[in-house]
């Protein structure tokens, strides 16, 4: 079973794939494919919702009657205690920036450390949130009837558009780096760690001392909120496909 992930964000890609991979089942094999992979170009919807399971069920719903295709699409994010839960649905455009990643994530990184320069370390409590959407097109169908089981949906979707499955959430609690932290400097937004991408240089772990942009990629998949999310979504849908 094909799933498009409504991305063209690599670093999802790689986090999420494993994850479906390794846990398909035996007689069910899924491929998760991303939109650049799939030659899918198409003008991104304006994510213009209040909370991230908003965002996640716009995307999906709108690349899964686009393509035809069953489609998976999250909304993630930082939400820092500090700053009233900001930069939250924001967190991609935080700064204001267009361009590339290595672009934008710095100047967000620069945004968010200034924000919180008058805060100090043990203040900076903070959690990496991610909602997943999956959505069935109207037309979608295959060989085992997938989509009969998939369609004990949250609502009626008119034809010619996509019913929403199920949307799951994920967390991660962390803090901040701050003064005090061992690498940290005001106008250092590199972080630490070059594993992750977007905040993750600047998110630290308590309980292992480390970001997890220092942590190793399958470390990083068991505890991280895209990697909890993607399986509660695995978990849902293998429950759901094997059900009689």
């Amino acid at each position: 079973m094909k799933i498009l992930l409504a991305t063209g964000n690599p670093h999802k890609v790689t986090e999420l794939r494993p994850i479906f991979q390794a846990e398909s089942l035996d007689d069910l094999a899924i491929q998760i494919v991303d939109l650049p992979t799939a030659g899918i170009t198409l003008p991104e919807p304006v994510e213009d919702q209040e909370t991230f399971e908003g965002n996640a069920q716009l995307k999906a719903r709108y690349y899964a009657a686009a393509t035809h295709q069953l489609c998976l699409a999250d909304d993630s994010g930082l939400e820092v205690d500090a700053l009233g839960g900001e930069p939250g649905v924001r967190s991609a455009r935080y700064a204001g920036v267009a361009g590339p990643r290595d672009v934008v994530d710095p100047a967000n990184n620069r945004r968010l450390l200034a924000a919180l320069e008058a805060v100090p370390a043990g203040a900076r409590t903070a959690r990496f949130v991610c909602a997943m959407a999956l959505a069935v097109p109207h037309d979608w169908h295959d060989e085992d009837h997938a989509a009969g089981r998939l369609r004990r949906v949250e609502d009626d979707a008119p034809e010619g558009s996509a019913h929403l499955a199920h949307t799951v959430r994920g967390t991660i609690e962390g803090r901040i780096l701050g003064p005090g932290d061992t690498g940290f400097t005001i106008d250092h937004a590199a972080g630490r760690g070059t594993n992750g991408f977007g905040y993750d240089p600047l998110f630290l772990v308590p309980p292992l001392g480390r970001t997890t942009a220092e942590l190793a990629p399958d470390h990083k998949n068991r505890i991280s909120h895209r990697g909890q999310a993607g399986r509660l979504m695995w978990q849902w849908l293998r429950k759901t496909l094997q059900a009689s």
